[in-house]
């Protein structure tokens, strides 16, 4: 029976950036294409009722931002957005645009596991390592290895060039590194 309510993970989707594609590898001929792309794998595997932490970036809000609302309502879930540095519209504008909850970071428990989820991991401290068990972010697209360790800590970075561009299920994520660890 499939769960009534999933909490997913994913960042960096940079919609209506398309030099993301150059700089990231990304193998999309248009902004069209890789906006579509995305928006079906998001749907996909979203539903309505699921939670979608993003972890930044979701949109780049420089130039014409006209067509920003249409893309995230079009996206399934309720939407939490922990703000990246491509994230510039102020709190108001997300909540009235298909987010219901912003912030810069957050931490959570999980099966006894305490978990920071922020976008930027250049601002993780050691205080941070030491204190929790996962750091779940974006920011660094496809420049380091998905899953790295700290101290006693497990970084995990949820950019989309890192998920083949899929939000993640954050309890199967979990369970697969608490295997391995």
């Amino acid at each position: 029976m499939k769960s009534l309510l999933n909490i997913f993970v994913t960042s960096d989707q940079h919609f209506n950036h398309f030099k993301i594609s150059q700089l990231c590898g990304r193998k999309f001929r248009s902004l069209e294409e890789m906006h579509n792309v995305m928006i079906k794998l998001w749907n996909n595997t979203i539903r309505p009722q699921d939670i979608v932490i993003h972890l930044g970036d979701i949109v780049l809000t420089k130039g014409d931002s006209s067509n920003l609302k249409f893309i995230i309502k079009q996206l399934n879930g309720r939407k939490i957005l922990v703000k990246g540095n491509h994230d510039r519209k102020s709190y108001s504008w997300y909540l009235n645009n298909g987010f219901d909850f912003i912030c810069e970071k957050f931490n959570w428990y999980y099966n006894r596991k305490k978990i920071l989820f922020l976008h930027d991991p250049n601002k993780i401290t050691v205080e941070d390592t030491k204190k929790y068990n996962f750091i779940i972010h974006g920011h660094i697209h496809n420049k380091k290895n998905m899953i790295r360790k700290r101290k006693k800590c497990t970084l995990i970075n949820v950019s989309v060039e890192k998920t083949n561009y899929f939000p993640l299920n954050l309890h199967t994520l979990l369970e697969k590194l608490n295997r391995f660890n």
